[in-house]
């Protein structure tokens, strides 16, 4: 990642319901994002739009703290759980809001 490039996320900030259509399907979800994994990355920038979907613009120093991203595989980290995790780090929840962290 160049020092003036940007990479920018969007993820749902639960484990979002999405199955496969048929056998092998990469479009099934197969981890959940906390908000927690997100917001340790640093982002510059992020904005949330329901149902609790997260776009976030990170840039070079995130890659200072990736080892603190830690998704997971637990399919019950439901929408309620992901709402308290994301209220639990400081998250802004306002839909259609741009958050500016730096």
């Amino acid at each position: 990642m160049g020092n003036d490039s940007f990479l920018f996320i969007s993820t749902p900030l639960w484990f979002y319901p999405q199955h496969s259509q048929q056998s092998g399907d990469l479009e099934e979800h197969l981890i959940g994002v906390p908000a927690s994994s997100m917001m340790a990355l640093i982002p510059m920038m992020y904005a949330v739009n329901p149902p609790l979907i997260g776009g976030f613009v990170l840039g070079k120093r995130s890659l200072d703290f990736v080892e603190f991203f830690q998704p997971t595989t637990d399919k019950n980290f439901s929408y309620q759980r992901g709402t308290m995790l994301a209220s639990a780090t400081g998250f802004q929840n306002v839909p259609g809001k741009l958050f500016k962290l730096t």
